[in-house]
């Protein structure tokens, strides 16, 4: 008895700041809620107005670009700089505390100094950077990464992975792309036409962009722009959760490994992932969650919904607060939230058919 008198508190306030507006809701989503006034019960009608809602589709969609932006740019990076992090020889803790040291960062200041490094002018810190990188530095960069996809597309060939050998090579010709397309405009100028830009072409390969970028203004940067600083905030993070991880390898794997032969490569693909795939798919779905939820107040600082960034979450704030339509932001929140639920529950049934191993000591 006790023990419940003990617990009574805690679950009094559960109660009263989770369940109890959870019910009321629920019940708002299916009314025309009034602040003042009286409620009226509408029953379907705010769920029904979202399939003929065409900014709530196209927030919908914008909110699934800034999902696979978050995970393609704050996923796999901790993974890769705990790998490396594991194989320094010197100097690890120190590496270890720089880069967790933006976590401890309060999320308003974070959001506030990356948004004066995105300054539209040549003084900003980002544009002073990008500005003075020549064309042939950008394709480079894009020939190191698609260099470093086709390596590990080389070896999973050769094991006879098709599958995430065709993968690693969409990945590749993606980050290729992407590095490469600020050297575009430098190479092919609007104005000139294609045999005088060929011409051209080997001495604009030494150029820098002259016009500094929009970065929070362009719809092409806008969505990416916003990604970047929760990276850099949360790489430090990640990475020591799969630092810790990666120390619970025996090292009879790798010995064995180094005896068959294996390459790099072939420990990180055969070794690490394997051993590492129960974590990776519970940060997975914590990192697909988070950026369908989370993103809302870093869009907000940032850009405010403007250069199609307005995801779903800001979408539901604004309905609810500016416009003081509470029933139809609730239906939204609930529509929002079954379909992450649909996607958490599929990813707990393949998580509940891996098995946890330890390292035994």
């Amino acid at each position: 008895m006790r023990v419940y008198l003990l617990l009574l508190p805690a679950l009094l306030t559960i109660l009263v700041w989770q369940y109890v507006p959870l019910v009321r809701g629920s019940l708002m989503a299916f009314c025309d809620y009034k602040i003042m006034g009286d409620s009226t019960f509408v029953g379907l009608d705010n769920f029904a107005a979202l399939l003929f809602d065409g900014r709530w589709w196209i927030t919908l969609w914008d909110s699934l670009r800034y999902s696979c932006l978050t995970l393609a740019l704050t996923f796999l990076p901790p993974v890769a700089l705990a790998i490396g992090l594991q194989e320094a020889p010197c100097c690890r803790m120190l590496f270890r505390l720089l880069y967790y040291l933006p976590a401890v960062i309060s999320g308003i200041v974070t959001m506030v100094l990356w948004k004066q490094f995105y300054e539209p002018s040549e003084n900003g810190l980002l544009n002073r950077v990008v500005m003075n990188i020549p064309a042939i530095g950008f394709l480079g960069i894009g020939l190191l990464l698609f260099w470093l996809c086709r390596e590990f597309a080389r070896r999973l060939r050769f094991h006879g992975r098709r599958g995430p050998m065709l993968l690693f090579l969409g990945a590749g010709l993606l980050l290729l792309y992407t590095a490469a397309s600020p050297a575009l405009p430098i190479l092919f100028p609007g104005g000139a036409a294609w045999p005088e830009a060929l011409t051209q072409l080997p001495h604009r390969l030494f150029d820098c962009t002259r016009e500094p970028y929009r970065w929070l203004a362009d719809p092409s940067t806008a969505m990416a722009a916003c990604v970047i600083p929760v990276l850099w905030a949360g790489i430090g993070p990640g990475c020591l959760i799969y630092l810790a991880a990666l120390k619970g390898i025996p090292n009879d794997y790798y010995e064995a490994a180094d005896v068959d032969g294996a390459t790099f490569l072939d420990k990180i693909l055969f070794i690490v992932f394997p051993m590492l795939k129960p974590l990776l798919i519970i940060n997975f779905v914590g990192v697909f969650i988070g950026s369908w939820v989370g993103g809302t107040q870093m869009i907000m600082v940032m850009t405010g919904g403007s250069a199609r960034t307005k995801v779903t979450g800001l979408y539901i704030w604004y309905e609810a607060f500016t416009f003081l339509r509470y029933g139809s932001a609730t239906a939204m929140a609930w529509t929002l939230g079954v379909i992450l639920i649909g996607f958490t529950v599929w990813q707990m049934k393949i998580l509940a058919r891996v098995e946890f191993k330890t390292s035994g000591r």
